[in-house]
């Protein structure tokens, strides 16, 4: 008998562990308020301003590829914004327009990110996905 006891109440709170974790990971599309970066776009533009490095970018391109990309490039990164803030699941969605290098510091650009204002869904922080763009011109 007591081991059935056991067995139920274990199980039981398995199940809401489960269930917190699957809640805390559930992504949000119809928020309320959209996750946004401190500062807005002009805080993002600083962002990316001050972190941008393309001089390698530039240096390593050779005629084939300012053809094959062009002079400017977008990289259109897509993004999960937790509730914290924090910036996690980057990958670019644009990856065959830009040349590898860009595709390289577009990411790492994107993985120094401060938190951002998470999305907000009936007053609560929620985490949801997010597109941003980082533009170069070579």
């Amino acid at each position: 008998m007591k081991w059935w006891l056991f067995a139920f109440l274990l199980s039981v709170t398995c199940g809401m562990l489960f269930a917190q974790a699957s809640r805390d990971s559930l992504i949000v599309y119809d928020v309320d308020t959209h996750a946004q970066f401190k500062g807005g776009i002009t805080g993002w533009n600083l962002f990316v301003r001050d972190n941008l490095d393309i001089r390698d970018l530039v240096n390593s391109m050779d005629s084939t590829a300012y053809v094959d990309y062009g002079l400017k490039q977008t990289a259109i990164i897509e993004f999960t914004v937790c509730e914290d803030g924090v910036v996690c699941d980057i990958e670019i969605v644009n990856k065959d327009k830009i040349s590898p290098e860009f595709a390289e510091e577009a990411l790492r650009v994107m993985n120094r990110s401060p938190k951002w204002t998470p999305a907000l869904k009936n007053g609560k922080a929620v985490r949801t996905r997010f597109k941003q763009s980082i533009v170069a011109v070579l």
